[in-house]
């Protein structure tokens, strides 16, 4: 034992036999085809390329049809172009090196069949712009002939304004050329109709390459990714099944469109899990919020169709004038009311009566006004009141504007007037904004606001009224409207050019333009407004106004009838020519009276006070 010991001290370390797959060509066919058919098309490619006998044995014309056409198939990618083997589409497919300069991670361009790198396509690219710089000796009609792609050197996923030409293939053409050239100068026939034929030979390729240019980019390498991808998206969907998360609210945030999935392996790690979670988990609570809240919204929708049609049916039965309707609440006003709520709000399985409701509707409206009319009463300060004030919202500077806050919604800025002063006109804006829960959920509620109260415009207001001589905590803007008096903006006029004493165009405003004149166009400074004294130029003034109204009575829907809800246009103001007629039509009064048998839409004051234009003595320092 001892000598066996020894032995193996002094005996020599045999050499281990190197392991290789050099016999691995000279397997029989279906062997070899089964084990390859395991292999994704890289690895097939890295084993052509690996020694002379593995591409000797994978290129093989036999191999073409059984392997490299049933891989091509199996990943979903088109047939090979003219010119293209299947090993060589394959490879054209599946690698991403660029052919000129083997720079790696380059994308393919399907139009010129080629994969090239940034540098070398501001190197080789050509176009009509630089042909002479690359051909000198060249006419341009040649690229005509040679493919051509839209996608500029610098990016390949937005086109450019004329195509780009690879000069390998120019030189290719040039090549042919050489060949025909000394024959077709001769004036050979034979010559002129090979080159023609040639030519005829590049324009159909050309045009198949461009026509089948879009399926192989839009299929290259994803059928790989894509599989991965799904195999991801399902494990992430189980697991969040598992949470006890609902399909629709999952699917909705974990599928093809989610970044966070995008650049994962299939293969979801305790660690992987968590990140995701942690990104996915809010918005899928989010998704399920909105489904819950998509579903309320539809009972409810369900329930507002009945009540306002019952509505709708209720206001047809009242004898009050049309003023009076158009201060009653409207679709969203309702949605909000106590009362409304109630049903609106119920369990869905819950049995309900409307009729309660229904026969409360002239609660409802005379509700609704009265809580209007005091929530805007509470927002004049008292710094604006007396002890001799009325009403607050009378006060004639008491002027309130559109809140910032509402929605870029332009039929709502144009129909309601930036400022509005009075309760006749507060009274009939029903101003709206989005509902936060609703918008956060992505669903644009409409729920009603009111005015906001400018205490600047108020300033101004109590300026103009001081201007007349009345008190500002007493004058109201019934009493501003009666005096019929016009202001000239001093700010305006001082931007005039000319110095020293001049008569200058400029306009005349009420007070209430004044006041909104303050806003649009002196916002950021102050305000100084000078009376219209000079009779003549009141007289003139009137005058202008006069034909002012008289023109808008005629081209603008600015009346109701106050005698019934339809009136002459279905509810809606209408011209008041049509409105007359209507009232001796349907009413037999000939000689309407204003606010008792019609009534002007208060909307549309600020529309048709067009300021007259008058010359005014003005002298500037």
């Amino acid at each position: 034992m001892e000598n066996y010991h020894e032995y193996l001290e002094i005996r020599p370390d045999l050499p281990r036999r190197r392991r290789d797959l050099s016999l691995l060509p000279e397997m029989p066919l279906d062997v070899l085809l089964e084990i390859l058919s395991h292999l994704e098309p890289k690895d097939l490619l890295n084993m052509s390329r690996a020694n002379k006998d593995f591409r000797r044995a994978l290129l093989k014309p036999s191999m073409m049809h059984v392997l490299w056409r049933a891989k091509r198939v199996e990943k979903g990618a088109p047939e090979p172009p003219a010119g293209f083997s299947e090993a060589k589409w394959v490879a054209f497919l599946f690698n991403s090196f660029c052919y000129s300069c083997a720079t790696p991670n380059v994308r393919t361009d399907f139009f010129i069949l080629r994969r090239l790198c940034i540098a070398c396509k501001k190197l080789e690219y050509v176009s009509n712009e630089n042909f002479s710089g690359f051909y000198p000796n060249l006419d341009s009609s040649i690229l005509n002939f040679v493919p051509y792609t839209f996608y500029p050197p610098t990016t390949s996923k937005e086109e450019g304004d004329y195509g780009y030409h690879w000069s390998g293939d120019i030189d290719a053409l040039c090549r042919v050329w050489t060949q025909y050239e000394p024959r077709v100068t001769a004036g050979l026939a034979a010559a002129q109709e090979g080159w023609e034929a040639h030519l005829n030979e590049q324009t159909a390729k050309i045009e198949q390459m461009q026509e089948a240019a879009i399926l192989p980019e839009a299929n290259q390498k994803l059928n790989d990714k894509n599989s991965i991808k799904e195999a991801r998206i399902n494990l992430v969907r189980q697991c969040f099944y598992e949470l006890g998360y609902e399909q629709p609210d999952i699917e909705e945030v974990v599928n093809w469109d989610t970044p966070e999935l995008k650049n994962s392996t299939a293969k979801i790690t305790d660690r992987i899990w968590r990140n995701l979670r942690a990104k996915l988990e809010p918005q899928v609570v989010s998704a399920m919020e909105a489904r819950l809240y998509a579903d309320t919204l539809d009972t409810k929708f369900l329930r507002m169709a009945f009540l306002m049609e019952s509505w709708n049916a209720w206001l047809a039965t009242l004898n009050v004038p049309k003023l009076e309707l158009l201060k009653y609440p409207q679709e969203r006003d309702l949605w909000y009311l106590p009362a409304v709520c109630a049903v609106l709000d119920a369990p869905e399985d819950a049995i309900l009566d409307f009729q309660p409701v229904i026969n409360d509707f002239p609660n409802i409206a005379e509700a609704f006004i009265f809580t209007k009319r005091e929530e805007m009463r509470r927002l004049v300060p008292i710094a604006n009141l007396s002890g001799r004030t009325v009403d607050p919202l009378e006060l004639a500077t008491s002027v309130f504007s559109l809140p910032e806050t509402l929605p870029p919604y332009p039929a709502q800025t144009l129909t309601y007037p930036p400022v509005a002063i009075g309760w006749k006109i507060l009274s009939v804006c029903h101003l709206f904004a989005y509902e936060e829960e609703a918008e956060r959920m992505g669903f644009n509620i409409e729920m009603p606001v009111y005015y906001d109260f400018d205490e600047r415009l108020s300033r101004v207001a109590a300026y103009l009224v001081a201007q007349v001589g009345l008190d500002p905590h007493v004058a109201t803007a019934a009493n501003m409207d009666d005096l019929r008096e016009r202001f000239i903006c001093r700010l305006c006029a001082q931007q005039h050019p000319q110095y020293g004493r001049c008569l200058i165009s400029v306009p005349a405003l009420t007070w209430r333009a004044a006041v909104e004149h303050s806003r649009t166009h002196h916002q950021e400074v102050g305000y100084s407004f000078e009376v219209l004294r000079t009779a003549a130029l009141q007289e003139q003034v009137h005058i202008l106004e006069r034909r002012q109204s008289d023109r808008n009575n005629h081209v603008k829907q600015s009346h109701y009838c106050n005698r019934c809800l339809a009136g002459s246009n279905e509810g809606k103001p209408d011209w008041f020519t049509k409105v007359q007629v209507h009232l001796y039509t349907r009413h037999n009064i000939l000689m309407p009276v204003e606010d008792e048998d019609y009534i002007f839409n208060e909307l549309d004051h600020h529309k048709v006070e067009m300021p007259s234009q008058v010359l005014y003595g003005f002298e500037r320092a």
